[in-house]
């Protein structure tokens, strides 16, 4: 196969990182290492030849301590991202309204005999 596999990455919940600093661990970070660890040995590698990729910069200080490799720091670095507005479902005139289609549908008659 041409796959080289170079690690993990996770993108743990926010909350688990907030929590980490009061209640001292981080379970998605202490999952992705357990992971690591068990991927290794089924594949037979160092459990250091793969990489972690884990933190970004609300809390990468902390991936690097549960020895994260890799971290993601762009919002650091050039600032938050500006999303655009994601467009109102119900104003999409390719979807059709539900109570727009009930109401249609109740003008509409089968007749058989008018085929």
């Amino acid at each position: 196969a041409n796959l080289n596999l170079l690690g993990l990455m996770t993108i743990g919940n926010l909350g688990n990182s907030l929590a980490a600093n009061t209640k001292g661990e981080n379970p998605d970070f202490t999952k992705l290492i357990e992971v690591r660890k068990k991927l290794s040995q089924e594949i037979g590698v160092k459990e250091s030849d793969l990489e972690l990729s884990m933190g970004m910069s609300n809390d990468f200080e902390e991936a690097i301590r549960y020895g994260s490799t890799n971290v993601r720091v762009g919002s650091s670095i050039f600032g938050a991202r500006n999303y655009p507005a994601k467009p109102n479902p119900d104003s999409d005139p390719a979807k059709p309204n539900p109570d727009t289609v009930a109401q249609s549908m109740q003008n509409v008659s089968l007749d058989a005999e008018k085929k």
